[in-house]
């Protein structure tokens, strides 16, 4: 029960970065003009984001301390955390995604929403392996610091 909880934590976090993120980028994409004009004012927020999403992770295998419940709990809350934090982002984007497009091509309503769904996938997909990944991580460094002699 206390796995879950922190799972569960850690999902909230995930997602709670992730939508922060998903509301400066659709405030971005509203105010571009045209893609040649593409500024990188959202890097750094982009880069404090996959900062402190990658320390939620490695917090994560670094309370667990054994291999594989960290693959298995980070791919979980990797998963959970991308189908949420990226159809929250889905949603806060589509209509500069839509207006964006509009702009340059005349396609069907559905293409916007292939668009969509292809990045909630990604998201899924890259939450996941990252996720797996940074939690075994995490194990690997708790155990390197407990390791170490005392001075």
């Amino acid at each position: 029960m206390k796995v879950l909880g922190v799972a569960c934590g850690a999902i909230a976090l995930l997602v709670a970065v992730g939508t922060l993120e998903a509301r400066e980028s659709a405030r971005q994409l509203a105010e571009l003009n045209s893609f040649s004009h593409l500024r990188p004012a959202g890097a750094g927020l982009s880069a404090l984001g996959i900062a402190a999403s990658a320390l939620v992770y490695l917090a994560l295998g670094w309370w667990l301390r054994d291999d594989r419940r960290a693959l298995r709990l980070g791919l979980a809350v990797g998963v959970a955390a991308g189908l949420i934090g990226g159809s929250m982002r889905a949603w806060l984007i589509a209509e500069p995604v839509r207006d964006a497009i509009a702009s340059y091509a005349d396609v069907p309503e559905w293409f916007v929403w292939v668009v969509l769904v292809v990045f909630v996938a990604l998201a899924v997909l890259v939450s996941g392996a990252g996720g797996a990944a940074l939690a075994f991580a995490g194990v690997r460094v708790s155990r390197s610091s407990r390791s170490r002699p005392r001075p």
